[in-house]
């Protein structure tokens, strides 16, 4: 099957951060991806994600929005419904309300992100070898993961599932390349199963032109609290070019608080200063600047890393800006020096938006 104007994709993310980067894939292929924000986006390309802003939502609202969302995209012919690959937020509710409303006859989950460290070994999903809620994600202050078991995230109303084990993208790529008729399923996963979903629905990748960027002068912004994010601050604290933003390394009491004053320096810097791009590690602090900024939507152009999207902004003022934007934990200590560096060479050309 390969994905042309009549095939296209939707994409249902429960954070800001998932929608964007299960776009990515895509692109890379030769796809043009288009994030809304809370609403289906003004502009339509073959991949359409929206965030729902569900994961930091009570339970009942989560489901609430995952199904009105659903519902306004069920019409494409490929439907993908993310899940964190560490378990968190939820995902029993959201993957009922979703299923509900898709309309279709099948779900397949599969969470496992191989090259993040993430694997699905005999139903237990894993982080870096041990079970998800009995690692640092199962003590997260905010969205802890509580299950390890996929079985056990599986809303009962669902009787046609598959769960797919994958310890390797290899392993991930041959199962989903192995269902039948991808239209009447409900595809749940993590950025591991938008790599193989790209790679199942368009065999041929399509390389870029490349434009320049003339990334100048980058504002880094690490809202989370994950000690894996400030180490990656670290390593770009001195660098040209850089200027770095960092919350709290513990976690403080109004973490909302933090959250407001991270986005108001954020949009004050922004606003002072000409940066030609923004990075941000944290999803919620990437949507609280974005709010300031006024940015409801925006096209995601290429990947600096799996996991990692960049993308590109028009603020009010009709000035363009590249965003790239990440999870608080993942990535190596050089994920943000290596983003940086890419953002000051070369990156590829959209190809363009598409009815």
């Amino acid at each position: 099957m390969n994905i042309d104007t009549n095939h296209r994709v939707a994409i249902v993310a429960d954070d800001l951060t998932s929608a964007a980067d299960a776009a990515g894939p895509f692109v890379v292929r030769g796809l043009t991806a288009i994030v809304g924000r809370g609403r289906p986006p003004r502009l339509a390309g073959t991949v359409v994600s929206v965030d729902c802003g569900s994961r930091s939502a009570a339970r009942a609202e989560a489901a609430a929005r995952v199904a009105a969302l659903t519902a306004s995209l069920a019409g494409r012919e490929v439907l993908y419904k993310t899940v964190d690959s560490t378990l968190r937020g939820h995902v029993t509710a959201e993957l009922e309300a979703c299923f509900k409303a898709s309309g279709r006859s099948l779900l397949v989950l599969a969470p496992a992100f191989p090259a993040a460290g993430r694997t699905t070994v005999e139903g237990i999903q894993l982080v870096d070898g041990i079970p998800v809620a009995e690692s640092v994600y199962g003590r997260d202050p905010v969205h802890p993961a509580r299950h390890s078991s996929l079985a056990e995230l599986v809303p009962n109303c669902i009787q046609n599932v598959f769960l797919l084990d994958a310890a390797t993208e290899e392993e991930l790529d041959a199962k989903i390349a192995a269902l039948p008729e991808p239209e009447s399923i409900l595809w749940a996963g993590s950025p591991g199963m938008a790599l193989a979903l790209a790679r199942r629905l368009t065999p041929s990748e399509t390389h870029r032109a490349s434009v320049r960027h003339d990334a100048e002068n980058v504002l880094v912004v690490v809202g989370s609290a994950n000690p894996h994010s400030h180490r990656q601050a670290k390593a770009i604290a001195h660098s040209t070019g850089v200027t770095l933003v960092c919350g709290p390394v513990a976690r403080e009491d109004d973490p909302d608080a933090v959250l407001r004053r991270i986005a108001l320096e954020a949009e004050e810097l922004l606003l002072r200063k000409r940066f030609d791009a923004l990075i941000v590690s944290g999803g919620d602090t990437m949507d609280a600047i974005l709010d300031r900024l006024g940015v409801r939507e925006f096209e995601v152009h290429h990947e600096l890393a799996p996991g990692f999207p960049l993308c590109r902004a028009i603020l009010d003022s009709g000035r363009p800006l590249w965003l790239a934007m990440k999870a608080g934990g993942f990535g190596d200590d050089d994920a943000l020096r290596c983003a940086v560096a890419k953002l000051q060479r070369v990156a590829p050309l959209s190809a363009g938006v598409s009815a």
